[in-house]
């Protein structure tokens, strides 16, 4: 069992080593053992290129008959952009299979098991399953829900402050917490905020090492003219406005008009067009009221705080969630919550649990 989980956190490693480029596919590492040793290993790189399991087997310089194949995730068993994973593991000679988690793809979801097994391929799960299911929330989410995966990010004083009272937001946290708060935009599919914080910041929104997509919440169409999301990729800027905007031309922008519920846009219709267009994971930075309307409807699934060891005070000064406020009783308790400082400042990481629904 040591061995085999030893294995296994070796298939994790390679996964990461493709964050944010595999969408809407999961992140996978495959290892293959044999005698004890490892002759071969493989990722999936990209949406399209092989699979991990593919590039292992491709990969070994000796017969594979008898080995051992780790896997973070059930192969694949179907046609997609590849062929399945699991005829070219039977036709290898592999004689085990050692798989942290079930696909929660329904089209996979213990079928790759069943055919390894007749096969007479013997099959081990559930090693490291929930660190398996970590590695791949977002895709975990999509399958499941049929919905992109919701992360908030968000850098406050200590007090809860996104700005000083008179509206000086710039900077809160230190150049180290927000190098790294823009190598986590790499890691989604877009970027998304409302059109007060294009208004008032500008932003670009770029990733450190990609672009991602540009979303911004704009009901009213009120992005200005000037700002830098409509001059640069602007293939890569979604615009969602309200159904009783007045139309107007954004240039190669897309424009998507929503119903208004209750005067804003519901964030589940916002989700709904996202995911229709391939975008499998959501990525929100502000602002305030924004922030708060994912939490309000319950659609948060991951958040990252950076506090910064400051007060700002002031009532007028903006807080980092704004919106109507929640009970007590109805407000989201963060479960799975790591601590790490960051230079001088504390970035906090979990996930809402919203109860049951």
């Amino acid at each position: 069992m040591k061995r085999d989980i030893y294995f296994l956190e070796k298939t994790f490693k390679l996964a990461k080593n493709a964050e944010g480029c595999t969408s809407p596919n999961p992140l996978v590492g495959a290892v293959i053992v044999k005698n004890n040793k490892e002759i071969s290993c493989g990722f999936h790189k990209k949406s399209g290129n092989l699979h991990a399991e593919i590039e292992a087997i491709n990969n070994a310089k000796v017969s594979l008959r008898g080995a051992t194949l780790y896997v973070n995730l059930e192969p694949c068993c179907h046609f997609g952009k590849t062929p399945p994973c699991v005829d070219k593991i039977i036709k290898s000679g592999i004689k085990r299979v050692v798989m942290a988690s079930l696909d929660p793809n329904p089209i996979v979801h213990g079928k790759s098991i069943s055919k390894l097994k007749k096969a007479g391929i013997k099959v081990s799960i559930g090693y490291l399953s929930e660190k398996a299911r970590r590695l791949n929330e977002v895709f975990f989410k999509n399958m499941q829900v049929k919905r992109p995966f919701v992360v908030v990010k968000l850098a406050q004083s200590l007090d809860g402050k996104i700005a000083t009272a008179n509206g000086v937001s710039k900077w809160i946290t230190e150049e180290r917490a927000r190098k790294f708060a823009r190598k986590l935009r790499d890691k989604y599919d877009c970027v998304l905020v409302g059109v007060n914080t294009v208004i008032k910041d500008n932003p670009r929104l770029n990733g450190f090492k990609k672009i991602p997509y540009k979303v911004v919440i704009d009901p009213q169409l009120r992005i200005p003219k000037d700002s830098y999301l409509l001059k640069n990729n602007l293939q890569k800027l979604i615009i969602l406005a309200s159904a009783k905007a007045k139309k107007k031309s954004l240039k190669e922008a897309k424009v998507f008009f929503i119903k208004e519920k209750k005067g804003k846009l519901p964030v589940k219709e916002i989700l709904s067009v996202l995911y229709q267009h391939g975008i499998m994971s959501v990525f929100v930075e502000g602002g305030s009221e924004t922030a708060a309307n994912f939490f309000e409807e319950k659609l948060a699934d991951k958040v990252h705080f950076f506090i910064a060891p400051k007060i700002l005070g002031g009532k007028d000064a903006l807080t980092s969630i704004s919106g109507q406020g929640l009970s007590l009783r109805d407000s989201p308790k963060i479960r799975g919550m790591t601590i790490e400082k960051i230079g001088q400042d504390i970035l906090i990481t979990g996930y809402p649990y919203y109860g049951k629904k």
